[in-house]
C-alpha cells in the first residue's frame, strides 16, 4: 500500500461547489482520490464539475455525510487543518514539518485530513474530533486561503514527504476514530464524576486531553487501557468505592 493511498481529505460544511471541484482537481494533481463531505451545499452541477476539470472521477466518487463523525469513523488518525490563533490551537504545526511523520502513519493507518467551511474555518466542536492540528503559514496580515487552494497546499506537502517516507520507521496501527471518541466521551463522564472536571464545562481540559493523546497515537491496547481507567473510576465514583473497602475489610481481592 502507497502511503498515500491512506490519506482522506475531508470538507466540513463547504459553501461553494466551485470549491468542491477545485478540491477534487487539486487531489487529483497530486495523485489522491478520497474525497469526502460533511453537510455540502448542493454540490452535483454544472459549478463543481466545472472546476473539477479532468477530476470528474474524484468528484464523482466523493461521498456525503451528515456529521464529521460518521466521515471519519474509519479513520486512525484525525489531522485538523487551521489558520486561526485560539487556546485550542496553540498546538497546531507547520504543515510542512508535519508531513513526514504523516506519511510515515500513513503506511498503517487512515488518516484524515479536515478542513473547514470558507467562512469560519473549523469550529470547537470540530477541533475535538480531530487528535492534531496543522497551519499553513501564511502572511500575517491575511492568513486565510481560499478552500480549494489549502487542500492543494497540504496534498502536495504529502507527496513531497512521500519521497522521504523510507527515512522514517513506520507508525504501528492506531485505533478506529469512532473508537477513539467513545473513550473520550467516557473519560470525560469519569472526569466529571470524581469532580476533576466540571460538569459545566468538562470540555476546556478535555481538549488538552485529547492533544496529548493524539500526539502519542491510541493502539488498540492503549484504548482498552484508558477505557478500563475510565470505566474504573466510573465505578468507583457511583458505588464502587464503598464495595471495595467491604471486600477489603473482608480480606478479599477487589477484582
Amino acid at each position: 500500500m502507497v502511503p498515500l493511498d491512506n490519506f482522506t481529505f475531508v470538507l466540513v460544511r463547504p459553501l461553494q461547489a466551485g470549491n468542491i471541484g477545485a478540491a477534487a482537481r487539486a487531489l487529483k494533481n497530486m495523485g489522491l482520490r478520497d474525497l469526502r463531505l460533511v453537510a455540502p451545499v448542493a454540490w452535483r452541477g454544472r459549478e463543481a464539475a466545472a472546476m473539477a476539470v479532468h477530476a470528474a472521477d474524484v468528484l464523482s466518487t466523493a461521498r456525503s455525510y451528515d456529521e464529521l463523525a460518521a466521515a471519519v469513523a474509519d479513520c486512525t488518525l484525525v489531522v485538523g487543518s487551521t489558520c486561526r490563533p485560539g487556546l485550542y490551537r496553540a498546538g497546531a504545526m507547520a504543515v510542512r514539518e508535519a508531513a513526514a511523520q504523516l506519511v510515515a502513519e500513513a503506511v498503517h493507518n487512515r488518516i484524515a485530513v479536515v478542513f473547514g467551511p470558507e467562512d469560519t474555518g473549523l469550529v470547537n466542536l470540530d477541533l475535538a474530533l480531530c487528535q492534531r492540528l496543522i497551519t499553513i503559514p501564511t502572511a500575517p496580515e491575511y492568513p486565510s486561503l481560499n478552500l480549494a487552494q489549502a487542500v492543494m497546499v497540504v496534498a502536495y506537502e504529502l507527496v513531497m514527504a512521500a519521497g522521504t517516507v523510507r527515512d522514517l520507521p513506520a507508525a504501528e496501527p492506531y485505533a478506529p476514530a469512532a473508537e477513539v471518541e467513545a473513550m473520550m466521551q467516557r473519560m470525560s463522564r469519569a472526569l466529571v464524576a470524581i469532580g476533576f472536571l466540571p460538569a459545566d464545562n468538562p470540555d476546556h481540559i478535555m481538549f488538552t486531553l485529547r492533544a496529548l493523546l493524539g500526539r502519542a497515537g491510541l493502539g488498540a491496547r492503549d484504548l482498552q487501557i484508558l477505557n478500563g481507567i475510565a470505566r474504573q473510576i466510573l465505578w468507583f465514583a457511583e458505588s464502587g468505592l464503598q464495595t471495595a473497602e467491604a471486600k477489603r475489610g473482608a480480606g478479599k481481592k477487589l477484582r
